[in-house]
């Protein structure tokens, strides 16, 4: 089972990513407690798609395809830059004190920690980050 859409580049469009991704745990019967996680990731990267690229041309595309037990998010942003997702976003370290930690990053580490699987493909000023997540 899979479906997409194309969302605004706004963070105002989240309430329309989460309605995506709740058509998805109903039409694909995947069980609720696995909602948390998932919006968590997707919201993360989509914001952060939002942040890092405002005037990027077009919509932000996402793509949630269930194969068995495993749910596959695929979010594309058309007109971007490349970044290192591995390099730029090294483990946090969520031990120190608040002070003693550097800014930023803590959402990516997160996505890397609640999902099974991140990739990251950056082709002809096109990036998409795709998440995997057991769902069963």
């Amino acid at each position: 089972m899979e479906i997409s859409a194309t969302f605004d580049r706004q963070i105002t469009a989240l309430e329309d990513v989460f309605q995506l991704v709740e058509t998805m745990f109903t039409a694909g019967e995947i069980n609720a407690d696995m909602r948390f996680p998932v919006d968590l990731a997707i919201e993360e990267i989509f914001t952060n798609f939002v942040k890092y690229n405002p005037d990027g041309e077009g919509g932000i595309i996402i793509c949630l395809t269930l194969d068995r037990d495993e749910l596959k998010m695929a979010l594309t942003d058309s007109d971007s830059a490349p970044f290192d997702l591995i390099g730029d976003a090294p483990a946090v370290d969520i031990d120190q004190p608040l002070q003693q930690r550097t800014r930023g990053k803590l959402g990516v580490h997160l996505v890397k920690t609640i999902m099974d699987r991140v990739e990251y493909v950056h082709r002809n000023r096109i990036s998409t980050i795709t998440l995997y997540k057991r769902v069963g």
